[in-house]
C-alpha cells in the first residue's frame, strides 16, 4: 500500500479523499486499505471517493468483527449466492488501487513468495466489495473484501487463484451503484471476461515477508 492518494486524485477523478495514507509493504488481513467507491453525498450528488476500509468483510448482520478474518477474499464463482457477500455484490462494489501484491508458490523447499506488480505505468485495480457495520460506539466500520477467480496466463505458475483485476475503463462500470440488481450477474460476467493476466508482472522476493512484523521497501526487492 504505497500509492500516494495525491497521485490517484486526478487519475481516478476523485471528488473526496478520506483515506489516511501511510506507506506499507506488508499488509495482512485486518489492516486498513484504500477503496474507491461512488456514493451519494448529503446533497444527493453522486461522488467518487477514496475511503479507508478494514480488509475483511463484516456484513451489517454480523455479531462482531471477527467474521471479517474469514472474508478477506470472495470467490467470484459463488459470490452471488453466499449470504456473506450477496448484498454487497448487488449494492456495494468498489475498486482497490495497489502497486502490487504478494502470492505464495508451494515448492519442495516450502513456500516461495512472489511480488506481483503492475506491468504498465498504471497501478493494479482489484475488484472488491464493501460493507458498513455499526460499532458499539455507534460509529460505522467500513470493511472490504477482494474478488478472486481461477488463475490464468503466467499467474497459474504461482497459484491457482488470482484477484479479479479491473481495467481502467471498467472501474466506473464496476463501482456504479445505480446498476439494477437484475443486471449484476451480467456485470460480474463482463468483469471476469475482461481480466488480463498480462497486466501483471512478477518476481521472487525474500521469505521475510511471511512475518507481518517486517515492513519496508526491501521486502519487494527481487531475489534469486
Amino acid at each position: 500500500m504505497s500509492l500516494d492518494p495525491a497521485d490517484l486524485a486526478d487519475e481516478l477523478r476523485l471528488d473526496v479523499v478520506s483515506y489516511d495514507y501511510a506507506p506499507r509493504y506488508n499488509v495482512p488481513p485486518g489492516s486498513f486499505v484504500p477503496i474507491v467507491v461512488e456514493r451519494l453525498d448529503d446533497e444527493a450528488q453522486l461522488t467518487r471517493r477514496l475511503e479507508t476500509a478494514s480488509w475483511g468483510l463484516v456484513p451489517g448482520w454480523a455479531k462482531d468483527t471477527k467474521i471479517g478474518f474469514k472474508a478477506f477474499n470472495a470467490r467470484s464463482e459463488t459470490v452471488l449466492e453466499k449470504p456473506m457477500f450477496r448484498q454487497a455484490i448487488t449494492r456495494r462494489r468498489c475498486a482497490l488501487p495497489i502497486p502490487g501484491y504478494y502470492e505464495w508458490e508451494t515448492t519442495e523447499d516450502g513456500k516461495q513468495p512472489w511480488m506481483m506488480s503492475a506491468a504498465g505505468p498504471d497501478p493494479l485495480f482489484m475488484a472488491g466489495l464493501f460493507e458498513f457495520w455499526k460499532q458499539p460506539d455507534q460509529s460505522w466500520l467500513v470493511s472490504t473484501t477482494i474478488l478472486t477467480m481461477e488463475s490464468a496466463g503466467h499467474l497459474q505458475d504461482v497459484h491457482h487463484r488470482m484477484p479479479v483485476f479491473l481495467s481502467r475503463g471498467h472501474i466506473s462500470e464496476w463501482i456504479d451503484p445505480a446498476v439494477p440488481s437484475n443486471d449484476v450477474p451480467l456485470l460480474l460476467e463482463s468483469t471476469l471476461s475482461q481480466v488480463d493476466p498480462a497486466s501483471v508482472t512478477r518476481h521472487k522476493v525474500g521469505r521475510s515477508v511471511g512475518n507481518v512484523r517486517n515492513d519496508g521497501p526491501e521486502l519487494i526487492q527481487p531475489v534469486g
